[in-house]
């Protein structure tokens, strides 16, 4: 049974789309060392991206800190509604400094 609801595994397609049109080989379920998942990892040219969907109902701290331990280059979080948007800007302001720049993309992005 897959842990993710269907709106999760929804924008993970979509997002999978977007960056394997943008040229990048897609990772789905990146595993991270110390027990952390990523929901995506895109590869091209050498760099990779972390991309987790943040829908609002996961610990978005938790996952932030885990794609924070990816050997990534950025991480990207896309907020699927507004009061994940306004939960995503919260944790990532107030989170410690991590190691890698953090975008946060919407569902209208």
């Amino acid at each position: 049974m897959p842990r993710e609801g269907l709106e999760h595994r929804y924008w993970i397609s979509k997002a999978a789309g977007y960056y394997k049109e943008q040229g990048y080989e897609i990772d789905f379920e990146y595993a991270i060392k110390g027990n952390g998942m990523i929901d995506i990892l895109a590869k091209k040219s050498g760099k990779q991206i972390a991309i987790e969907i943040e829908t609002g109902k996961s610990n978005i701290l938790v996952n932030l800190k885990n794609a924070a331990k990816a050997p990534v280059d950025k991480l990207v979080f896309i907020a699927t509604s507004p009061a994940a948007v306004s939960t995503c800007q919260n944790i990532i302001e107030k989170a410690e400094k991590v190691s890698v720049p953090v975008e946060l993309l919407t569902w209208l992005d």
